[in-house]
């Protein structure tokens, strides 16, 4: 069985409709994670940033609180391999969980 090959990881921030929502990841980000600002890069790694799986379970409920959206610990977000990635599921995932209730209001 062939192994898959992946495309290079992102080395930019993924656009967003809002950049305010990106810088407020962030700052979760920096606080959640007890890391530097100015270290929170799009190649970085969780494991050369040193957040350990518990932080990530608090930076997601950092987002859950600051932007009142539920975003589960899933396969994408697990296997982010950088920030750009990390951040990109956890606006996916936001946007998945905020379908339902748009789909309700119509």
């Amino acid at each position: 069985m062939a192994e898959e090959t992946l495309p290079p990881p992102p080395t930019e921030w993924p656009e967003l409709d809002d950049p305010t929502i990106l810088e407020t990841i962030l700052e979760i980000i920096a606080t959640e994670g007890a890391v530097e600002r100015d270290v929170i890069v799009p190649t970085a790694t969780l494991d050369t940033l040193g957040i350990a799986s518990m932080d990530v379970m608090m930076i997601l409920m950092g987002v859950e609180e600051k932007l009142d959206v539920y975003v589960p610990m899933d396969a994408e977000i697990a296997a982010s391999r950088n920030l750009s990635e990390f951040i990109s599921a956890i606006v996916q995932a936001m946007q998945a969980a905020s379908e339902p209730a748009a789909a309700a209001g119509e």
